[in-house]
């Protein structure tokens, strides 16, 4: 029996939520998510797990708002950045690429109570073209769009970290409104 990867995602995203499995960390879902996508393992969703464990303690998110925040904003660069520009940041950090997966925001909107793709929230997350569409997506995970200001310099920061390099880091942060 094959389970869908959405299903097991938002389950996963699920147990995260529940005090009952408070040790289950945004670590556990970056890994959830890597190995739904056939990452690596712990390896390839390492560095995106601290990314996700950077948002949870600076902004005091949720588990689904770091997961599907930084999916709309790596869906918007996805969308704005050269070929060549998203290929080189997705090979800089490991496991990256599987938080801007439509399986991974699909998921998360079944997680959060609604039936999928057919979903506002997975709607609004997986077809983020502007930064309207980054802002309605942040509504739908029940932040309002000055969170998008609050996310871009932790991504900005942490992507500096893994070795993104400076050019790259300036066209995401005019991308996601950061400016330079």
């Amino acid at each position: 029996m094959k389970i869908p990867r959405g299903v097991v995602l938002a389950s996963l995203l699920a147990f995260a939520a529940t005090p009952v499995f408070a040790a289950f960390s945004l670590n556990d879902a970056a890994n959830a998510v890597s190995s739904m996508q056939g990452g690596q393992g712990g390896n390839a969703a390492a560095p995106a797990g601290g990314l996700l464990s950077a948002l949870g303690s600076q902004l005091h998110v949720t588990p689904e708002q770091a997961v599907g925040g930084t999916g709309a904003m790596l869906g918007l660069a996805k969308n704005k950045l050269s070929g060549n520009d998203y290929s080189q940041l997705s090979k800089s950090v490991p496991g990256l690429d599987q938080l801007s997966g439509a399986g991974a925001l699909s998921g998360l909107g079944g997680l959060l109570g609604q039936s999928g793709n057919s979903s506002a929230v997975g709607s609004a997350l997986g077809n983020v073209q502007n930064t309207g569409d980054l802002n309605k997506a942040f509504g739908a995970l029940g932040m309002d769009s000055g969170m998008v200001g609050q996310f871009a310099p932790v991504i900005l920061q942490y992507l500096g970290q893994q070795g993104v390099g400076g050019p790259l880091l300036k066209s995401l942060g005019g991308i996601w409104g950061a400016g330079s």
